[in-house]
């Protein structure tokens, strides 16, 4: 049965391939920084601040980029500079870039931090439904209410938004991002492939890697590499709202 892990909500640090941090110990926060200073990087701060055993230290972003010295009360440092301000033996860094190039921008800067010496961080929130069994892999984010079933195949770097739900024994590749959509059973998504909200992907589907699946589409057989699917988007109605004189209740 699929439930919260008491374990692991709000108590462990986790670090590559899941793993407890047995060195900082159960009483000792591990210091994290943030790459990005976006959306994302908002919402990352906001929920491993709140919801997990890190304390975030600092944001990074590439030089370049940098447009202020602080983000959110936290410094921000070059990436280029980050191991000199930010020990990788002291802390881990979580990736918290969008879905620039469909998901690669966040998978070649995994790889950077990895070659820097740094342990990815991962996040389950504690409000998510997953197995006991599950350890996310690195770098993945799951987000309060999102469900995953028995079975369910998360790869590294993969996003899985609230109210996403992945059937039993799916499976996404590495670098996924799913934005509150549903997967079915037996589904298997390539890697880099987005799921917009509101999608559908039927069970036992194959989904090529690399797909932009948007807002409200539904598959319901295989796919190839790098298709792009719309939903039908809403029309407008010739009816003006100023021509309704109420609603029920």
């Amino acid at each position: 049965m699929p439930t919260v892990d008491p374990g692991r909500a709000l108590g462990d640090t986790l670090r590559p391939g899941g793993r407890e941090d047995a060195a900082a110990g159960p009483d000792v926060m591990r210091r994290l920084i943030l790459f990005g200073c976006g959306n994302f990087a908002q919402m990352a701060h906001h929920f491993f601040a709140h919801d997990s055993e890190y304390e975030v230290a600092a944001f990074t972003v590439d030089g370049e980029f940098q447009e202020s010295d602080s983000f959110r009360g936290l410094p921000v440092v070059p990436f280029e500079e980050v191991v000199e301000c930010f020990d990788p033996a002291d802390h881990d860094l979580f990736v918290s870039v969008g879905l620039r190039e469909v998901n690669r921008r966040r998978a070649a800067k995994v790889r950077e931090a990895e070659e820097m010496g740094y342990a990815l961080a991962s996040y389950v929130g504690s409000r998510a439904i997953v197995s006991t069994d599950f350890r996310p892999r690195e770098n993945t984010w799951v987000m309060e209410t999102a469900h995953l079933h028995p079975g369910a195949e998360i790869g590294r770097n993969c996003i899985i938004w609230s109210r996403s739900t992945i059937g039993f024994n799916s499976s996404l590749a590495d670098d996924c991002w799913v934005a509150g959509a549903l997967v079915g059973e037996s589904v298997t998504i390539g890697a880099g492939t987005f799921i917009g909200l509101g999608a559908t992907v039927a069970s036992f589907a194959t989904v090529g890697e690399r797909n932009v699946i948007g807002a409200g589409a539904l598959i319901l057989k295989d796919t190839g590499d790098e298709q792009v699917f719309r939903g039908a988007a809403s029309e407008a109605s010739p009816v003006p709202s100023s021509r309704f004189s109420g609603f029920n209740g």
